[in-house]
């Protein structure tokens, strides 16, 4: 990693963030598969597994990205359901309208702007909300947990799909060196990234973890959030995690 580097500030987050996943969108889902090492649809797959949606249902696909989720999704809720993606990345957006549109599930899915903690939903609006890859680079976790709490129908669950810090210190020192050093190299030889720029995605993204809470502390903010069930799934030696939360109440 680049001494140069410095990751945003709180208040810098959520534009760095959008303007990083502007640029790097055509290659997202293409890299994905790299950085994963072929991994990236056998955790899609265990994540449909914890998902258990129904046909006719309304579901949420939070910070939606090139729409992998939410055909997941709508794959689920058919015949008759359907899933509204929001992004606030218009070029992730772009990409993830050409990937549903050339889908068996165009009809079933809307992808909008939106901004994970100020969602534009009514209260009790959706069945059940989805978040894949997104939690760590949202500007505040407690605003996503609790807006994703308050457009869930009363026995609605959330599935979120994200990498994890892992608990043993072994494990977590190779992953993070294989992050802080492959990533960046992906800055320079893929996005043509230099040192002094301003948004070095993969550089970025390579730090994401480094505040980011282990999965039990992840599982209690659900739970301060309000969610009810909550439980976490490990994979891959523990870098990668699928929470699930319901918020109370009958369907």
């Amino acid at each position: 990693m680049a001494p140069s580097y410095k990751p945003p500030s709180p208040e810098e987050k959520e534009q760095y963030v959008r303007e990083l996943f502007d640029q790097i969108a055509e290659n997202y889902d293409a890299m994905n598969q790299v950085m994963s090492a072929g991994q990236w649809e056998r955790w899609h797959r265990e994540f449909v597994k914890q998902c258990g949606f129904k046909p006719g249902q309304r579901i949420l696909d939070v910070a939606c990205g090139t729409g992998d989720l939410s055909m997941l999704d709508a794959a689920q809720v058919q015949p008759g359901g359907s899933v509204v993606g929001i992004d606030f990345s218009e070029g992730m957006l772009e990409v993830g309208r050409r990937r549903v549109g050339q889908s068996p599930y165009k009809d079933a899915i809307t992808l909008q702007w939106g901004n994970a903690v100020d969602l534009q939903f009514e209260a009790n609006s959706f069945d059940s909300a989805t978040m894949g890859w997104a939690m760590r680079n949202v500007p505040s976790i407690e605003k996503t947990l609790s807006e994703v709490y308050r457009v869930l129908k009363p026995g609605g669950r959330f599935i979120c799909l994200e990498a994890a810090k892992p608990y043993s210190r072994v494990i977590r020192l190779g992953f993070f060196l294989y992050w802080k050093t492959l990533l960046p190299m992906i800055d320079w030889l893929v996005v043509k990234t230099g040192r002094k720029a301003k948004v070095r995605p993969y550089t970025y993204l390579s730090r994401s973890l480094d505040n980011y809470p282990f999965p039990n502390r992840l599982e209690e903010m659900f739970k301060e959030a309000g969610f009810v069930q909550t439980d976490y799934q490990l994979l891959m030696m523990g870098t990668v995690a699928i929470h699930v939360g319901t918020k109370p109440g009958a369907r």
